[in-house]
């Protein structure tokens, strides 16, 4: 049901812009919680969400109806997310510290396996990850998302399951 609100609503955002509201009320805690997991910063988490609102506003006639609009607007939180990271590393070195899992998280056995997850994996499998279990988007618009071949993203979320079941076998 919300796929078909989102989708209506994005649709719909190309003659009005006042449902950009509700977009950003239906999609703020994803986008946030995909981008911390990228981030591992609070308050940078928080300006790139908002960015990636302020560009789904500028692209929404890019926005093809029938497609999937929340992985459209992960995509686009996705690469916001990695423009200015790169931005920042050509100003400064960046290097982020996980400053506590977000608040959105649901328990503290869920923080904390979410912090020895992202110490296990490289950046491309905890990504798949989130995407998959957190957002619960499937593996087919993963690949869409992350640019990748599906049997390359269905390789590396089997990769990771094996290195943190390994992981907590130890």
């Amino acid at each position: 049901m919300l796929e078909k609100k989102l989708e209506n609503l994005v649709v719909e955002l190309k003659e009005n812009q006042d449902v950009l509201a509700q977009i950003y009320d239906c999609m703020y805690d994803e986008v946030y919680r995909y981008i911390y997991s990228i981030v591992h910063n609070k308050e940078y988490a928080q300006d790139l969400t908002h960015d990636t609102f302020i560009q789904v506003y500028r692209n929404v006639h890019l926005y093809k109806p029938k497609g999937n609009a929340k992985a459209w607007i992960i995509t686009i939180s996705r690469n916001v997310t990695y423009m200015s990271l790169r931005k920042l590393s050509r100003e400064q070195v960046v290097d982020y510290e996980i400053d506590g899992v977000d608040e959105g998280m649901n328990g503290i056995h869920d923080k904390m396996m979410i912090k020895r997850m992202m110490k296990i994996l490289c950046q491309d499998e905890s990504e798949i990850i989130i995407l998959h279990v957190v957002e619960g988007l499937k593996f087919k618009e993963i690949a869409q998302i992350m640019d990748l071949k599906l049997s390359t993203v269905l390789n590396k979320y089997h990769r990771s399951l094996k290195k943190l079941r390994k992981s907590l076998e130890e």
